[in-house]
């Protein structure tokens, strides 16, 4: 069930609360439509793949399913997107502006925040925490 901020923000600005969900690294990713088909462009510029950019991207489109909540905010997530992600019984919604990500519980809960002050500064990017 997504909680009611997240449907809210599928609704929001004439969304109609579809979005897509796809497996990546071991979570799942929910984009809404105009942010999906960005997604989508950008992977089919790709003319003639690497095995690895091949198999990302039938990874990533291949297991992309559209997901409409029903009148609770439900949706019933596919087994194959659940393997993927590792989704067992605890899962975690983390809001990520734009879109969204599922987590098993365990996995996110593993996750640790290591420095990646280096890695930003090589971005340009000098975020005050």
């Amino acid at each position: 069930m997504l909680p009611p901020e997240y449907r809210e923000g599928l609704c929001a600005e004439g969304g109609t609360g579809i979005f897509w969900l796809t497996a990546l690294y071991g979570h799942l990713v929910a984009y809404l439509p105009a942010d999906w088909d960005v997604v989508t462009e950008q992977l089919s510029k790709i003319a003639i793949p690497s095995p690895r950019l091949s198999h990302f991207k039938s990874k990533v489109i291949g297991l992309a399913q559209e997901m409409e909540p029903d009148a609770q905010g439900r949706v019933r997530i596919p087994q194959s997107l659940m393997r993927e992600a590792g989704l067992r019984k605890d899962v975690m919604l983390v809001g990520m502006l734009n879109k969204f990500e599922i987590w098993d519980q365990e996995r996110f809960d593993a996750l640790a925040v290591e420095d990646v002050s280096a890695e930003l500064a090589g971005l340009n990017l000098q975020i005050q925490l």
